[in-house]
């Protein structure tokens, strides 16, 4: 093709799509919400617009480290509990600063406090509700984001491609909650039947009773003496946590 570099490459930047849990209570009511971590581009552009926290890879570094690294310096998450590559999205015009492909990587976290450089290129990093139904096969984030299958964003108040990229790694989330387990990697050390079962429901929008849950996810579990702390009006809790890998044989 005239023009055309065959040795030209694109450059090369990663994104975080980064999920957490946090602690919802009033008076009556005790659970655990699906959190999405987005932040607010500072600059062009997309200027003001959400997106993944993410950035340019620097010289000698891996996509590991960068998004380690990014995610640190826009959020100051440094306490992840599990990183997974998702895939590299590298469509044409995808970026209008030009040839730029991302690395994608799913990042889980049992907490959701914040704290970032007010410098960087981000701001205003938020998390947001992530609520999934599966009848319109369609995710809701926040109080007015729906995402649907083609990576669609309603009213384009994501930048780039990543409603796509939110998406695809929400049901890469789906396929390891479902077959392997990663739900533990959502909470905290101890935990309740309860505190696993709201999340549980709410990636894979299941009416499973917790009776039925209760039932099917005991033998992965270790019971503890230890009883929750709660507000509310109902009885505490039994704390359990996790077993040792090599006594927990199967699929949640």
């Amino acid at each position: 093709m005239k023009g055309f570099d065959k040795f030209e490459t694109p450059k090369l930047t990663v994104d975080g799509i980064v999920f957490g849990i946090e602690d919802y209570k009033t008076n009556t009511m005790e659970e655990k919400k699906l959190k999405l971590l987005l932040i607010r581009r500072g600059i062009p552009p997309f200027e003001g617009q959400f997106a993944l926290p993410g950035g340019f890879l620097r010289s000698g570094e891996t996509v590991e480290n960068a998004i380690a690294r990014e995610l640190e310096e826009e959020t100051g998450i440094t306490n992840l509990t599990k990183l997974i590559p998702l895939k590299v999205y590298s469509k044409i015009g995808r970026d209008p600063r030009g040839w730029t492909a991302t690395a994608a990587f799913i990042a889980l976290t049992n907490t959701v406090k914040l704290s970032y450089d007010k410098s960087g290129d981000a701001k205003d990093p938020i998390w947001l509700d992530l609520t999934y139904d599966s009848k319109e096969d369609k995710i809701h984030i926040g109080d007015d984001i729906i995402i649907s299958a083609d990576g669609f964003v309603l009213g384009n108040q994501i930048a780039f491609d990543h409603g796509q990229i939110i998406y695809d790694a929400f049901k890469k989330l789906q396929d390891e909650v479902r077959y392997h387990d990663i739900i533990f990697d959502l909470m905290p050390e101890l935990f309740t039947i309860s505190d696993l079962h709201n999340p549980y429901k709410t990636i894979l929008d299941k009416t499973e009773t917790i009776q039925a849950f209760r039932k099917r996810i005991m033998p992965k579990l270790e019971e503890t003496d230890l009883y929750e702390n709660t507000t509310s009006a109902h009885r505490k809790s039994k704390l359990y946590r996790r077993k040792p890998k090599e006594e927990n044989n199967g699929y949640v």
